[in-house]
């Protein structure tokens, strides 16, 4: 493999990962306008999407994201800088929300 493949590889996955997180997030808009509140409130959530759980913490600055994927037998975590200010985390949840199924969805895929 050269790296002319390896480039056209990582394009093709961005170009998933990121079209999966945008339809995601209009498809769960208002599931994840209700997720930004509660989390808000109580600094964490935890939620299960396809068989995998999710933890969502809160951090002064961010927000990080814990993943437990049994049948895919796979841990992930990230965090994200979001600001200290609620409305600008309020803002930014739905899409790390997104992110964080994407993620999932894409490692069951394989």
């Amino acid at each position: 493999m050269n790296d002319d493949d390896a480039t056209l590889r990582d394009d093709e996955w961005d170009t998933r990962y990121f079209g999966l997180i945008s339809e995601l997030a209009v498809k769960n808009a208002s599931r994840y306008e209700v997720q930004a509140d509660e989390l808000l409130k109580k600094r964490v959530l935890k939620i299960e999407f396809n068989g995998a759980n999710i933890e969502f913490k809160l951090t002064p600055k961010g927000c990080w994201f814990y993943t437990d994927d049994p049948q895919g037998q796979r841990s992930t975590n990230s965090w994200v800088r979001m600001g200290w200010g609620k409305s600008t985390k309020r803002r930014s949840l739905p899409n790390y929300f997104a992110e964080a199924e994407a993620s999932i969805i894409l490692d069951q895929m394989g």
